[in-house]
């Protein structure tokens, strides 16, 4: 991940009901509500959704499930007592985690699109089986 702004590891559990088309289709959903004033262009390209707004500002939420994947489940588990959103885990069930998403912004000193970043990330909330964590 090339930037650290707004960046989230949400990692999949074994048994988690998510993917990356289902999430492509939920932010494409949302982002199209009449209710949205600055409506950005959700695009995929393999295995990478980009949510682009009008100013070229971009989100990026890749899938992984490379090996390495795995081995960063298992140290969050034994590392980690909370979640990005401070709440208790199931430690057991992250150590068998072998897929994520891993979610970035590009540079917003401004915070502008932080209400968007809780978009993304509430969206990926609602998906069984996804612990998620703040990538500082």
């Amino acid at each position: 991940m090339a930037n650290s702004f707004y960046s989230y590891l949400a990692f999949i559990l074994p048994d988690a009901n998510a993917n990356i088309d289902t999430l492509k289709n939920a932010l494409t959903d949302f982002y199209s509500g009449p209710e949205i004033e600055n409506q950005p262009t959700v695009s995929m390209n393999e295995n990478e959704i980009t949510v682009r707004f009008e100013d070229d500002y971009t989100f990026h939420i890749a899938f992984s499930n490379d090996a390495h994947v795995n081995v960063e489940a298992r140290e969050l588990a034994e590392e980690q007592a909370l979640d990005w959103n401070e709440a208790a885990f199931d430690k057991a069930a992250l150590a068998r985690s072998t897929s994520r998403f891993e979610i970035w912004g590009e540079e917003d000193y401004d915070m502008d699109y932080f209400n968007d970043s809780l978009f993304i990330i509430q969206k990926i909330e609602e998906f069984n089986g996804v612990i998620i964590f703040q990538n500082n």
